[in-house]
């Protein structure tokens, strides 16, 4: 069994409606296809194995994968809409993927959008993705209107997602420090790891893991540069002549990065092979990021991976599906309530 936790959908009504915008990301028509312009030098396709479900599924065949974790496939959220705009298109994003899900029983299951328009509107549609809809998760981006991710007004939603006992889905934005990325060669490989791993990190160092320890995130693209980099990012977290602030954390910040959930989606061995060693096949989830990049070579690789058939079948499916329906109950709507009110003031 395979279960694709990185794998996606576009939702066409917003990627059409971004037409309309008159900055910067818009999309515009291109020969029968939409190209979305996301920032200088860098544009996403909506390719049709990414609207058309049919195609997806028989990529899904080819590749023996027999369950997808779909999630919104544009390196941005609705968030770039502002206000009550971002959270209506949120809305719709969902409803959109609640359809698919419907028309295409056991086959995909989904990761909800948030529009950050406002903090309560965005947690009444966490709630919404996961109690209505069915929804296994929230897919958040690495950064949020352009600010970055442990910005106070975003921490209460994250905060109350992790209440739900669902993950994260960390996916790359657009990069807040685009100086030097010109091109999509640039952009892909290089910008959003790197901003995936900066505003990962940012969010570990402001001690809400602490305050959240039911939260978990899974951190796309096998966790960015950072179990390469857990080594030095230990050393240089640590108290030292360099680093003369005290850490304020329950633990050292391997801990918690041991205690991240990434996907397999890259393309050489050593790299899976150093997350393998560095987190565990306790927490890594087969992924592809289907329909982008050799979407086969996850599989390719994790058949290569020097490991156990028992690890090897826990990476395919055995996490996800522990990861995946490990939700808690929350049908305490007083309770809930309460949580909006007193944790978005």
């Amino acid at each position: 069994m395979r279960i694709d936790v990185h794998t996606h959908f576009q939702c066409l009504d917003f990627v059409k409606y971004l037409q309309g915008r008159s900055t910067l990301p818009k999309s515009l028509l291109d020969g029968g296809n939409y190209i979305i312009q996301c920032t200088a030098g860098l544009a996403v396709p909506s390719l049709p194995k990414i609207i058309d479900m049919e195609e997806k599924l028989r990529d899904m065949e080819e590749m023996k994968i027999d369950v997808a974790a779909l999630s919104h496939g544009i390196p941005f959220g609705p968030d770039v809409l502002d206000g009550e705009e971002a959270d209506e298109w949120a809305k719709r994003i969902n409803d959109n993927l609640a359809g698919i899900i419907d028309r295409y029983p056991g086959r995909f299951i989904g990761f909800g959008s948030i529009g950050f328009g406002d903090c309560q509107q965005s947690i009444a549609e966490a709630d919404r993705c996961i109690e209505k809809l069915g929804f296994k998760g929230i897919q958040v981006f690495s950064n949020i209107s352009n600010k970055l991710l442990d910005s106070s007004e975003f921490v209460p939603v994250l905060k109350h997602i992790g209440m739900l006992g669902v993950p994260i889905q960390l996916h790359p934005a657009i990069p807040l420090n685009r100086v030097g990325l010109e091109t999509g060669g640039q952009f892909i490989p290089l910008g959003f790891p790197y901003d995936t791993s900066l505003n990962t990190l940012r969010l570990i160092q402001s001690g809400l893991l602490d305050e959240t320890p039911n939260l978990k995130l899974i951190v796309a693209h096998i966790g960015g540069v950072l179990p390469y980099l857990v080594g030095r990012i230990g050393t240089y977290t640590a108290p030292s002549p360099l680093v003369p602030n005290p850490s304020f954390l329950k633990h050292p910040i391997e801990h918690y990065l041991r205690k991240l959930y990434v996907d397999t989606v890259c393309y050489h061995i050593e790299a899976l092979e150093c997350c393998y060693k560095v987190i565990g096949p306790e927490q890594m989830l087969y992924g592809t990021d289907h329909p982008f990049g050799r979407y086969d070579a996850p599989a390719e690789l994790l058949e290569q991976l020097n490991c156990s058939q028992s690890e090897r079948e826990l990476i395919y499916f055995g996490n996800a599906e522990r990861l995946l329906n490990s939700q808690t109950e929350v049908g305490h709507s007083l309770k809930v309530e309460k949580t909006r009110r007193t944790r978005c003031e």
